[in-house]
């Protein structure tokens, strides 16, 4: 009799996060408020007993809304995207920055798209600050409104944003 053995493939890499693959290839991002993009709607509604959150700490832009002082938390950033990428491997990265947190346990995650844009989300447990957290984060590949063709030449391509949503509470609520 023969006998086949498989080989085992161990991977040791560490995740790269989708802003480290941007910057390889290329890509710079800048801050942009939801409320000021010229060719796309991002919202982040409020549910009830929410409110702004504000910290000078965070990127120009950014939106956080929070029920009391702490947690739960839901955070919006957009990033006006600059240069040529292959979409569907940087969805690839959308993992890496969950997975890098303190003994972080997926719960959940997919590369599906969201409304039609390239999109990656990941739910986990991990620990910080010696509380056990929960997290839901989505990363979308958004594409703006086609520019329109100038005296007959051929328009440049559309704006793509990253857009991400975090929500974040302890992992006991």
């Amino acid at each position: 009799s023969t006998t086949t053995t498989t080989p085992t493939t161990t991977t040791t890499d560490t995740p790269v996060p989708v802003a480290a693959y941007l910057e390889r290839v290329g890509v710079t991002g800048e801050p942009v408020a939801p409320d000021k993009l010229p060719d796309l709607t991002v919202t982040l509604p409020s549910p009830p007993g929410w409110q702004p959150y504000r910290n000078p700490n965070l990127a120009p832009g950014t939106r956080v809304i929070a029920k009391g002082d702490t947690y739960p938390t839901a955070m919006l950033m957009v990033f006006k995207l600059n240069g040529d990428f292959d979409v569907n491997e940087a969805v690839k990265h959308g993992y890496a920055d969950a997975e890098m947190s303190q003994n972080f346990k997926r719960l959940n995650a997919s590369n599906e798209n969201w409304r039609g844009f390239p999109s990656s989300m990941i739910e986990g447990s991990y620990d910080l600050n010696g509380r056990r957290m929960h997290s839901y984060n989505r990363i979308v590949f958004a594409t703006g409104s086609p520019p329109a063709n100038v005296d007959g030449q051929a328009a440049p391509p559309a704006q793509r944003y990253l857009v991400q949503l975090t929500v974040t509470d302890y992992a006991e609520k």
